[in-house]
């Protein structure tokens, strides 16, 4: 949906620096929740609209994987409450980034058993905050030399995985040109599961499948159904030249640009190593940001 005087719903990727505990070691699911619900009580604070956890920057231990969830525990009770409390009142939208190290397109079987393990867990806990919109955020992995094969079997393998998890998933694009661009996604994968795609800004600029940003920021939103609110991830490249073009697809540590939406009516997640700082930085230079250069890389 598109809406002249739309503002976006702004965030950023990944864990803040003001964490209370100041680790991130999850050996449970209550580790998980009171991280969740740290970060919650975070970014309400700061106005971000969503708690977005790179699973990779986590240190998840076996034990984890071993856990069980008792909703009636008292502990575990009170902190699905206040994080039900929390986005509630705030409009926070809750995902997970599981995109750098686990792949259901692995022909690797320890990496595809671990990968439905864990999205299987993030279902749960979504399930348990009353998440029912696409809010695992997963690349197709490698494309051992058949990007076509590669997406067929990601896709057989969504059926490993619970209803409810399968149904929270959604595929996000990559930096290179061997792998898998929003072009390719939308015929190998959502064309083929239904699955939703989440648009990154910063790896389509390196493999842009011949669509312009906009083009390809307004067909990934064309897939997700009636109701939900796509969202995006953009960065700047930390490498540009004289007039901005991006001559690297690492993340910059902040934004010199203004985010283009189009008028989309959407959820934009900053990825940055800088994290809430960069998302802080951007709300209080946003008026006097220039728009961003569209579509432009250097070429080699």
């Amino acid at each position: 949906m598109v809406s002249g005087n739309n503002q976006p719903n702004i965030s950023y990727i990944g864990l803040p620096k003001r964490s209370i505990n100041g680790e991130f070691s999850i050996s449970s699911y209550d580790d998980m929740l009171a991280l969740i619900l740290d970060i919650c009580r975070i970014n309400s604070g700061i106005m971000a609209k969503s708690v977005c956890l790179d699973v990779n920057e986590l240190d998840i231990s076996q034990s984890f994987f071993d856990d069980t969830i008792e909703e009636e525990d008292p502990v575990i009770s009170s902190k699905i409450n206040e994080i039900n409390s929390i986005i509630n009142k705030n409009s926070i939208r809750i995902c997970f980034f599981a995109g750098k190290e686990y792949f259901l397109g692995s022909q690797l079987e320890q990496v595809r058993d671990n990968t439905v393990r864990l999205f299987n867990i993030l279902g749960s806990i979504l399930d348990l905050l009353g998440v029912d919109y696409p809010s695992i955020v997963v690349r197709v992995g490698s494309a051992y030399g058949n990007r076509k094969a590669t997406m067929k079997s990601f896709c057989e393998r969504v059926s490993l995985l619970d209803k409810s998890t399968a149904e929270k998933l959604c595929v996000t694009n990559d930096e290179k040109p061997s792998l898998f661009s929003i072009t390719d996604l939308l015929s190998g994968v959502y064309y083929e599961s239904g699955i939703p795609l989440c648009f990154r800004s910063l790896p389509h600029q390196f493999n842009d499948g011949g669509l312009s940003i906009r083009e390809a920021l307004f067909l990934a939103s064309s897939t997700w159904k009636a109701g939900q609110r796509p969202f995006f991830i953009h960065g700047e490249s930390e490498d540009v030249n004289e007039y901005g073009v991006s001559l690297s697809p690492v993340p910059a540590r902040s934004l010199s640009r203004r985010i283009p939406t189009f008028g989309l009516e959407c959820d934009i997640v900053i990825d940055s190593p800088s994290g809430e700082s960069a998302y802080i930085e951007y709300l209080k230079n946003y008026k006097s940001l220039p728009p961003v250069v569209i579509n432009k890389v250097a070429k080699k």
